[in-house]
């Protein structure tokens, strides 16, 4: 074999193995790091007899905050800034997901939904996340609500 053949062989292999894997590595997306939000203490069920109508809903993680649910967590439904529903996760068959009976008044239109997660120690808010319809089905059209929220990120 010639010289110059088995240097440039030697020196593309070098090449491969000084190769960074920097494009192949994913960074951790900046709303699945540990945060510094406390589990809010302010979101208490309301007084659902100063409310004419409720809405009811299961929710169920649509994005990839499911890997980080806890018994801790907590799901809260707010008009106007104001608490209208909270629980805590359900698990029935193994499916978590969050009964939401959501207070209400004729007229009021935008809910949006905030979730604490106990693991990432976060606050995920979806503003408009849904119009106030006591009746609208509580599962959605097909299955439970999956909001997504993450998609703000």
């Amino acid at each position: 074999m010639k010289p110059t053949y088995l240097l440039t062989i030697l020196i593309a292999l070098a090449l491969c193995a000084c190769s960074s894997d920097e494009g192949d590595v994913e960074a951790t997306p900046s709303f699945l790091l540990q945060g510094t939000d406390a589990r809010p203490t302010s979101w208490i069920a309301p007084d659902y007899s100063a409310y004419e109508l409720t809405m009811s809903v299961q929710v169920q993680l649509g994005d990839t905050l499911a890997k980080f649910q806890s018994e801790q967590d907590l799901m809260c439904a707010t008009i106007a800034g104001e608490v209208r529903a909270v629980t805590v996760p359900k698990s029935t068959m193994n499916e978590v997901y969050y009964p939401l009976t959501i207070a209400g008044n004729a007229g009021e239109q935008t809910i949006a939904l905030q979730y604490y997660c106990a693991r990432l120690s976060r606050i995920y808010t979806i503003q408009g996340w849904a119009v106030f319809d006591p009746s609208a089905a509580p599962t959605g059209d097909d299955d439970l609500y999956h909001p997504c929220f993450t998609a703000t990120y």
